[in-house]
């Protein structure tokens, strides 16, 4: 793990995600595995991406997985964004509850320091 990873554990690594939404953007949309060949991996227009080997009829999960990979991508980035804004809400929440609730005992089922956050 590098520094990176670990100098801010409780802040969501927005330039990493961002990163991950550039590279998806620039494959080209409609993978899918060419009928009839499920170890060619094909853009919408027909033209070979990735070639796993030629594997007739046979169901291939690794031709599966990539021709699944930017859609699956794209899902998993717009959950993450929704957690970390959910996240973030309660984090604030926390940090304005004052004596409402023991923000301690809620604070640390999320590894979170009360007012620690960054005004964004």
């Amino acid at each position: 793990m590098s520094s990176r990873d670990t100098a801010f554990p409780g802040r969501p690594d927005t330039d990493r995600l961002n990163a991950i939404e550039t590279r998806l953007t620039a494959v080209p949309d409609g993978w899918r595995q060419r009928d009839g060949d499920a170890g060619l991996i094909e853009d919408a227009h027909g033209h070979p991406i990735a070639v796993l080997g030629t594997s007739g009829d046979l169901p291939l999960p690794l031709g599966e997985f990539l021709a699944a990979v930017p859609a699956d991508t794209d899902w998993l980035t717009q959950q993450l964004r929704q957690a970390w804004a959910q996240l973030d809400q309660l984090r604030d929440r926390i940090d304005n509850a004052g004596r409402l609730m023991d923000t301690n005992h809620v604070a640390t089922a999320i590894d979170y320091v009360p007012g620690s956050r960054d005004s964004r």
